[in-house]
């Protein structure tokens, strides 16, 4: 394995988050894991996808609560199904991967992970390498996790990729959304939105005027996801968010082309 790349699905691209509708946007979920197959066969890097929540994950959550820790026996309830609908989306996405011919493999957090104050204080790694090592594909994702302090907490899929990245010594992170990266203004809403080719450490302040996650978003959209990018950039390994619903931007990132979108470095 000559590169190790950990590879965000936002929940805001292979689903329809914004509407808040519990439905997988299919055409764009076969067609990423098309453009990564056809990369992988090209270029025989590792790869661990972690794909995003949307409605199947935030919605729930929202609805019980399981955010602010542990206060009632309904959020054990909430707790479980939850995790039911995460392993719902997940198994879409394993079966995509796997029709595509990948060998895919459902990798779930709440069965290792523990948090502390909705930060990952315990997630082993051996079984990940051991699979990567065999040329697995494994898919993890946004999870609801046991929290040391809290009781129960939500494990963003934005925190888990970059202590992935760390613990596994990733190469590089890539984001997948349903925008072609960090823009100074909501693309949506203003026509002179300006896309940030390059956020650091020194221009991160200045970059976030960047709008609220629209959708339900219970892990902190954009902002904390920038800050746990930013943070990566100190073990030296760099991401790029870039578009999803873009055809073949994915495929040519997974090739090694940069610039596509939005580059978060040291």
């Amino acid at each position: 394995m000559s590169e190790l790349v950990i590879l965000k699905f936002g929940g805001s691209a292979i689903t329809r988050k914004k509407e808040g509708v519990r439905e997988v946007r299919k055409d764009v979920l076969d067609r990423l894991c098309w453009e990564l197959a056809e990369a992988k066969k090209e270029r025989g890097f590792g790869v661990v996808v972690v794909h995003g929540a949307g409605p199947f994950g935030h919605v729930p959550a929202s609805d019980y609560g399981l955010s602010e820790g542990l206060k009632s026996e309904r959020q054990v309830v909430g707790f479980s199904l939850t995790h039911q609908s995460m392993e719902e989306l997940n198994a879409i996405g394993v079966d995509s991967l796997i029709r595509h011919g990948l060998n895919a493999v459902a990798y779930q957090p709440s069965a290792l992970g523990i948090l502390r104050k909705g930060r990952l204080s315990y997630l082993p790694t051996k079984v990940l390498i051991k699979l990567l090592g065999i040329d697995m594909v494994p898919v993890a994702y946004g999870d609801v996790l046991i929290d040391e302090v809290t009781g129960i907490n939500i494990l963003s899929g934005d925190h888990l990729v970059p202590y992935l990245a760390r613990e596994l010594h990733a190469d590089r992170v890539i984001l997948l959304t349903d925008v072609g990266g960090v823009f100074d203004l909501d693309p949506e809403d203003s026509k002179d939105a300006v896309l940030v080719k390059e956020i650091t450490p020194g221009n991160i302040d200045l970059v976030c005027k960047v709008s609220a996650s629209k959708g339900t978003d219970v892990t902190g959209g954009m902002r904390r996801k920038l800050d746990e990018l930013i943070g990566l950039t100190q073990s030296g390994i760099e991401s790029e968010i870039v578009s999803a619903l873009e055809p073949g931007i994915l495929k040519r990132a997974l090739l090694g082309e940069r610039g596509l979108g939005t580059l978060i470095r040291g």
